[in-house]
């Protein structure tokens, strides 16, 4: 049976910015996969959830922004597992109890550079790079500033947890920015419109308006 290759990237998306439509079109654009699987967190353990927009305001905002991408998919199944099992939903799990739903698929896992360096702290972490084929976007870096010197870091990795990592890391530039820093352009919206129209799809700021998200009234 031939498997689909799916790439799944996880995050908050609090809210989805053009760095995260980026990632995912470039995967896309350049026949990465067949498919591309945003998952957005439901109850994530690295992050206090009182100051998360609501799940379902953010699978919206998630649904507007790639609305006119191919083979984009908004899939809500972190959001079934913590109701199944009342606990965090941790990726290691998730990522397991997808490919056992989904026979057919080949899944890989989507992170920024900055990411695999913690991922010491991430649940179960020696299994999820040995058992997940990782996409790496490249990121800036103060301790490794060239793509050697991450691709040294890299190879290291698994040997240092004992494991086979097998990975990619892309060199694309992605826009450096981030969610919490645009939650507080938008708590001075007027004074800050020029810059959230660059970093945020005019429909996604349309839906945090009517909305009156992030404090905007």
């Amino acid at each position: 049976m031939t498997k689909k290759d799916v790439a799944i990237i996880g995050g908050t998306y609090d809210p989805v910015h053009i760095g995260h439509i980026e990632m995912i079109k470039y995967l896309v654009d350049n026949f990465i996969v067949d498919e591309v699987w945003v998952l957005p967190s439901y109850f994530s353990p690295h992050k206090d959830i009182s100051n998360i927009t609501s799940f379902e305001d953010r699978v919206e905002m998630l649904k507007i922004a790639t609305s006119g991408i191919k083979s984009v998919f908004i899939n809500t199944f972190e959001m079934e597992y913590f109701n199944q099992n009342n606990d965090i939903t941790y990726t290691y799990e998730v990522l397991e109890e997808l490919k056992k739903k989904y026979l057919n698929i080949r899944f890989h896992f989507v992170v920024g550079f900055d990411s695999i360096k913690n991922i010491h702290i991430w649940h179960r972490y020696k299994e999820l790079i040995r058992d997940y084929w990782f996409y790496i976007y490249d990121r800036e870096d103060d301790e490794f500033t060239t793509k050697s010197q991450k691709i040294k870091y890299l190879d290291n990795l698994g040997k240092n947890f004992g494991v086979n990592f097998v990975y990619e890391l892309f060199d694309v530039k992605i826009t450096n920015v981030s969610s919490t820093y645009i939650k507080k352009l938008l708590k001075n919206f007027d004074e800050n419109i020029n810059l959230i129209k660059k970093f945020l799809d005019k429909d996604v700021i349309k839906y945090i308006k009517e909305k009156k998200l992030y404090e905007i009234c």
